[in-house]
């Protein structure tokens, strides 16, 4: 499992996307606990006054950490007097931020249609906001909406104006593209899911970041094997599989070595699939994959 501080800063990297919300900031302010967190930002807001730029910077990021960690009942106690726009004067550009969290509190509570009705408002608050001033920030919370509320086609070719940009920003595209990937692993678009895993990996060997490097060539593996091009998966799996290893990644290190006996398994190849599936440690496996394992065990048993 991730570590509780590197779980709020990727989170908050991700999806705060304010100008002067950097990382370095964010540490400080989350070291042991959630409850901590929230109450060292809180102790911060006190110090500002309330409903200018800096108290809002750290009143999403209590949005942010109260959703990520399932807090729900006070992610919407604190949205709750934003929800009347008018409490938001003299700082319009937040409404698309209490639209989007209000939206996902929604949806939460399985109430789809209202949410809907929310995260379009809050989609149609930053497109205007990119339109006026384009930045990758913006840009990620318009393709993250585009994506939730099924505008594929859309989507993509949002992806491909924001590659026309040319940030200087390895990890926004990698993000990008792994999202657009995934969306087209669900509608079972395997030319689409291939191109933009091989985007997202492309980016992801930009970065200093061994783990992120093991997960996008993971997911480009599982695209070519989707796509039965099982060689060329195996390949992707093991230079995977060497970066977890770099990254000393125990989940992802086993979960690829799975990954590697599933495709043998695909492939026709049972002695290879009892290869991996003997090098994979059942307690370093994520707990969710190990019901697959032994699916796995069972349909590559010897006969």
């Amino acid at each position: 499992m991730r570590p509780l501080l590197a779980t709020i800063v990727l989170f908050l990297a991700l999806f705060v996307f304010h100008a002067n919300a950097a990382v370095e900031d964010i540490q400080p302010l989350c070291h042991e606990s959630v409850d901590e967190c929230l109450s060292k930002i809180r102790a911060q807001q006190s110090l500002l006054d309330e409903n200018t730029p800096r108290w809002w910077e750290l009143q999403v990021r209590r949005f942010d950490i109260l959703f990520n960690f399932q807090r729900y009942d006070e992610l919407y106690a604190l949205l709750r007097p934003w929800l009347d726009a008018s409490n938001l004067n003299g700082m319009p550009e937040y409404k698309p931020v209490v639209s989007l969290f209000f939206g996902k509190w929604l949806r939460i509570n399985h109430r789809e249609e209202e949410a809907k009705i929310a995260l379009t408002k809050s989609l149609t608050g930053f497109k205007a906001q990119y339109e006026t001033m384009p930045s990758p920030q913006v840009g990620i919370r318009v393709l993250n909406l585009l994506t939730v509320l099924g505008k594929t086609k859309e989507a993509q070719d949002f992806a491909e104006q924001l590659e026309g940009e040319n940030y200087n920003a390895p990890i926004f595209y990698h993000e990008i593209f792994a999202e657009l990937g995934h969306v087209a692993l669900k509608e079972g678009d395997n030319a689409k899911h291939i191109e933009y895993r091989v985007k997202s990996l492309n980016w992801a060997l930009k970065l200093p970041d061994m783990q992120q490097q093991a997960i996008a060539y993971s997911n480009y593996a599982v695209a070519l094997r989707n796509n039965k091009n099982y060689q060329e998966a195996e390949k992707a799996f093991l230079d995977g599989l060497a970066c977890a290893e770099q990254a000393k990644d125990i989940a992802q290190i086993n979960s690829i070595k799975l990954r590697l006996a599933e495709n043998a398994t695909l492939s026709n190849d049972p002695d290879t699939a009892r290869l991996w599936l003997k090098r994979v440690s059942v307690e370093g496996l994520p707990s969710v994959q190990v019901s697959r394992y032994r699916k796995l065990v069972k349909v590559n048993a010897p006969h």
